[in-house]
């Protein structure tokens, strides 16, 4: 018997019996929607995880720290970072500098010098290699990355560094400007003009007789908030680590600073910054860093352990879902008993006619796998409809709440149904059919010819 024609005979079977099949396919459409929908809403979770790291992370980015000063712990120092720039894959290396020695820094601007920004080094003053600004991942939102060619102290301001500033003979709220719009819709301008005022950076330090030192700085360029990247492009400044280095060295010495341990010979730093490039080479370079002996941190670790979490929540959610598909496995196998309890004349004939039994299994298994494929597809249609409408609702709410990031709306997802996803919902439920019908199938060919037509 050709494979048209099981198809043919299943087909026409399944209509003659309209009520049933629909019922048993209800059932099947239950178990595939139960099963979508619980896989899909672990999908969205993982999607919302990725999206959260990725707006708040850089997650090429590989943090490597020497807090503790062990003595088998080689420190971090420039030929170290000159070794991590030598790992296959990485793209930038850089150390993020903070000194021990100097507290804090104090920018004045303004034409007349009047206005002043507190900035903490290593928070809002980031000093690194000068050839690995441009390729850290900054957005310039005006104005130019620094060059060779640059004098001493040039930075780049982050984009509300202008707001920092503060007028030290008023109070608070009328000491500075906010950059956010008024009551009436207008941002005012700050007070100092970053590109124009004249702009002087003193370094400050901790003992209370200290002597300053003040340094004209000039600002070439604006970053875009990024805090992916750091709190400095927010308000802060990135400059070469060079004058950062060389203004601890001045103040060291007008202050006849006595500097402990290794650093009279080499400068260490506690914390470097490596960049890969590419998230699939993270996992190799932090494996390779951490064989060199050092404390690492990225973003891709945390993604990880949330994708671990999110796995087992999808598997819990479906299992529950399955739950339904056992049911509807179940109704299918009821369905196929009770088709060949009725048939039992049709496959008498069958078989004095000299059907194969393969031919009678296959038409049985056939039916089972139809209605199984028919509840799958309708299920994953309807489980499109359902998220559809779901992701459409919490997108309403958030609209409606205001909720956002970088200035956009975010939107938000309850149910994502990937192809993969409706491709395994349809597949699974086809299989379902299938084995359920396989032990009814087998009861189908075991009849006795003679004895059915003889009963019937």
């Amino acid at each position: 018997m050709r494979i048209s024609d099981l198809l043919n005979l299943s087909r026409s079977n399944l209509k003659r019996r309209k009520g049933r099949t629909i019922l048993t396919v209800l059932g099947v459409i239950i178990g595939t929607c139960s099963i979508v929908m619980m896989v899909s809403i672990g999908v969205a979770i993982n999607k919302s995880n990725e999206d959260m790291i990725k707006n708040f992370e850089d997650l090429t980015r590989i943090d490597i720290y020497n807090y503790r000063n062990e003595k088998e712990q080689e420190p971090i120092t420039d030929a170290v970072i000159k070794q991590f720039k030598e790992i296959p894959n990485v793209k930038i290396a850089t150390p993020i500098y903070q000194s021990e020695y100097l507290n804090s820094i104090k920018i004045k601007g303004g034409k007349t010098g009047k206005y002043e920004c507190d900035a903490w080094i290593g928070d809002n003053v980031i000093g690194m290699y000068r050839e690995a600004i441009d390729e850290y991942g900054y957005t310039l939102e005006d104005g130019r990355f620094l060059t060779d060619n640059d004098k001493p102290y040039t930075v780049l301001a982050g984009q509300y560094a202008a707001y920092q500033f503060r007028d030290p003979k008023k109070q608070w709220p009328h000491d500075s400007v906010s950059q956010f719009p008024d009551e009436n819709g207008v941002v005012k301008d700050p007070f100092v003009n970053l590109y124009k005022d004249k702009i002087v950076l003193t370094a400050i330090g901790q003992e209370e007789n200290s002597k300053i030192i003040e340094k004209p700085m000039k600002v070439v360029g604006i970053v875009k908030e990024d805090y992916a990247r750091g709190y400095e492009t927010y308000g802060g400044f990135i400059m070469n680590i060079e004058d950062l280095l060389e203004l601890e060295k001045e103040y060291i010495k007008v202050n006849k600073i006595k500097v402990q341990g290794p650093r009279n010979k080499e400068k260490t730093y506690k914390k470097a910054v490596v960049k890969v490039n590419d998230i699939k080479d993270v996992e190799d370079v932090l494996t390779t860093i951490k064989d060199m002996g050092y404390e690492v941190s990225s973003p891709t670790q945390m993604l990880e352990e949330m994708k671990k979490s999110t796995k087992t929540i999808q598997l819990i959610l479906a299992g529950l879902g399955s739950i339904s598909m056992l049911v509807a496995a179940i109704s299918i196998a009821n369905t196929m008993t009770m088709a060949i309890y009725e048939r039992r004349k049709e496959i008498g004939i069958m078989k004095v006619l000299g059907c194969e039994i393969k031919n009678i299994r296959a038409m049985f298994l056939l039916e089972s796998a139809g209605i199984g494929f028919i509840g799958g597809i309708i299920g994953v249609i309807i489980c499109y409809l359902i998220s559809f409408g779901l992701n459409y609702l919490a997108n309403s709410v958030m609209m409606q709440g205001g909720m956002m990031m970088d200035g956009e709306i975010t939107k938000t997802y309850i149910s994502i149904i990937p192809i993969w996803l409706s491709f395994i919902g349809v597949g699974f439920a086809t299989l379902v059919g299938t084995l359920s019908g396989y032990f009814p199938s087998n009861k189908a060919v075991k009849i006795s010819a003679l004895t059915a037509i003889k009963n019937d």
